[in-house]
């Protein structure tokens, strides 16, 4: 006999769910969502559709817009400018910490993620989007710093990134992966760390341009 899911269980599925479809794009930025159809596109009720929605709109990726209704966040640019920020403050400390902890198939499998792109011309942007994804996704998890990712991953500092698609092409930030990788791999923190930074602040630039 199968157990029936409690109404908490169901708005956290319904959130894993909903989420899922924000990170793959099926919904995408500035859209709508038409909740009645959700539900019935997820095989749910309302009420653990409005729970999940509550959780989101609480994690900054969907937001209630009068006379409009809840749509996906559509960042600002001095929104993305500040989640830069953000990111630059975390995201260079824990590159520190992962040269100094982590395991030569870690840096390894690090250092392949971008491989492929070396010889691609033009190169792949979504493919190249989810290496980029995983190369910081990898740093900070792998720092070894629980409370540092779990700062990072509650905030979706990523993730509000990747919403917007990338900041800059390929061809210009190929090289700078490959800075930070071969700092990693002389096991120089300070090195790392500054390249992470040069690397970020960049794009954090590019925004800051457009916004003025």
């Amino acid at each position: 006999m199968l157990m029936k899911l409690s109404a908490d269980e169901l708005g956290r599925q319904a959130y894993k769910r909903v989420k899922d479809m924000i990170i793959n794009g099926e919904l995408s930025p500035g859209q709508k969502v038409v909740q009645d159809k959700l539900a019935e596109q997820l095989g749910i009720s309302r009420t653990p559709l409005r729970s999940a929605l509550q959780m989101l709109e609480g994690e900054n990726l969907i937001e209630s817009i009068p006379r409009r209704g809840v749509v996906v966040k559509k960042f600002t640019d001095q929104e993305v400018i500040e989640i830069y920020d953000c990111r630059i403050a975390l995201e260079t400390t824990a590159v520190k910490l992962f040269t100094d902890r982590a395991t030569d198939t870690q840096i390894k499998r690090l250092a392949q993620l971008f491989e492929p792109f070396k010889d691609s011309n033009p190169v792949d942007e979504p493919t190249y989007q989810k290496a980029d994804s995983k190369f910081h996704n990898t740093i900070i998890d792998k720092c070894g710093n629980q409370f540092l990712s779990n700062l990072f991953h509650k905030g979706n500092l990523l993730l509000a990134i990747d919403m917007i698609g990338l900041v800059r092409p390929p061809a210009d930030t190929l090289s700078e992966h490959f800075e930070i990788i071969n700092a990693i791999q002389q096991r120089d923190p300070a090195k790392a760390a500054l390249h992470l930074e040069e690397h970020l602040d960049a794009s954090r630039r590019l925004i800051k341009v457009k916004k003025d």
